[in-house]
């Protein structure tokens, strides 16, 4: 799902700030599509869990170029 994808990459800290905040902009696209067709309960319900990841959703500093990634030292 394209959601899920943009929000994975929005939480990537391996990735630039400006690419992850771009993610976070564009993940309301799809919602807004879902919204639309949401006209049953379980469609209101998934969309209401979904909407939910997106506000709560925490993410850490993006890592510098000089910080190794965990678990991968500078040899």
């Amino acid at each position: 799902m394209t959601l899920e994808l943009l929000l994975d990459t929005a939480c990537d800290p391996a990735l630039p700030w400006h690419w992850r905040a771009l993610c976070l902009d564009r993940a309301y696209r799809p919602l807004r599509v879902m919204q639309q067709q949401a006209h049953d309960l379980p469609r209101q319900r998934s969309l209401n869990v979904l909407l939910n990841r997106l506000a709560t959703l925490r993410l850490e500093p993006s890592l510098s170029f000089n910080e190794p990634a965990q678990g991968h030292p500078y040899e």
